[in-house]
């Protein structure tokens, strides 16, 4: 919470966001290229370090950006990793487990 002028007009805001009631550590990832799970395609995934909720957010032309659970994990979500296919993978730091996503359960 900068006193004043913190916004010199070449901020950019977040698409999204969620207050810490829902989280309290954004990772951020990749938007979802890959075949194994089409109806991700298109979608960015990021996730909460402390809750493990794997997030999708999409782009709707009449109601902009919105965000939706993906997957309420018991990861400790560090990074989001992409191979040369678009298949995305999410690290869990507690387990020292690296994950590939698969599928979505809602």
């Amino acid at each position: 919470n900068p006193a004043s002028d913190c916004d010199d007009g070449t901020l950019v805001p977040p698409i999204v966001e969620y207050d810490h009631t829902l989280g309290c550590s954004v990772t951020g990832g990749y938007v979802y290229r890959g075949s194994l799970v089409p109806a991700l395609f298109g979608t960015y995934l990021f996730g909460d370090f402390c809750t493990g909720v794997i997030w999708g957010a999409r782009f709707d032309q009449a109601t902009g950006w919105a965000a939706t659970v993906l997957h309420d994990t018991n990861f400790v979500i560090s990074t989001f990793g992409e191979d040369e296919d678009g298949e995305l993978y999410v690290a869990d730091y507690a387990a020292g487990v690296i994950h590939r996503i698969v599928g979505v359960i809602p």
